[in-house]
């Protein structure tokens, strides 16, 4: 039986976390971009240490979608690139520029760097 690693990327009025095994981490500086390059990062860890591992993105509602599968997904996936370069810019352009979105998720823009799943 395989253990499971499933990090969820959630933003709080206080900045964007990862929730593991309900441990709080976070907030991160660069928000949700931040947040989700290192939810990838940690889960493609675990899943080479033999855990189910999974990224979710909580919405402000409390649904969740899955964005990243350990062994499913590649890593480094083209969108967490993406988000890294996003990532790098200034602040003020972070915040306008768009976030970029993975094949397995469709993003609503709701704020500079809040965003959340669009219902299908």
């Amino acid at each position: 039986m395989s253990l499971s690693a499933h990090y969820i990327v959630s933003c709080r009025t206080d900045g964007w976390f990862i929730g593991l095994e309900g441990e709080r981490y976070g907030p991160f500086p660069n928000g949700q971009v931040g947040a989700l390059i290192a939810a990838v990062q940690a889960a493609n860890h675990a899943g080479k240490d033999g855990h189910d591992a999974r990224v979710l993105l909580r919405a402000a509602d409390g649904r969740t979608a899955t964005v990243w599968v350990f062994g499913t997904d590649t890593y480094p996936s083209p969108w967490v690139e993406d988000l890294h370069r996003t990532a790098q810019l200034p602040r003020r352009e972070r915040a306008r520029a768009p976030v970029p979105l993975a094949p397995s998720m469709m993003l609503v823009k709701t704020g500079p760097e809040r965003a959340m799943p669009a219902r299908a």
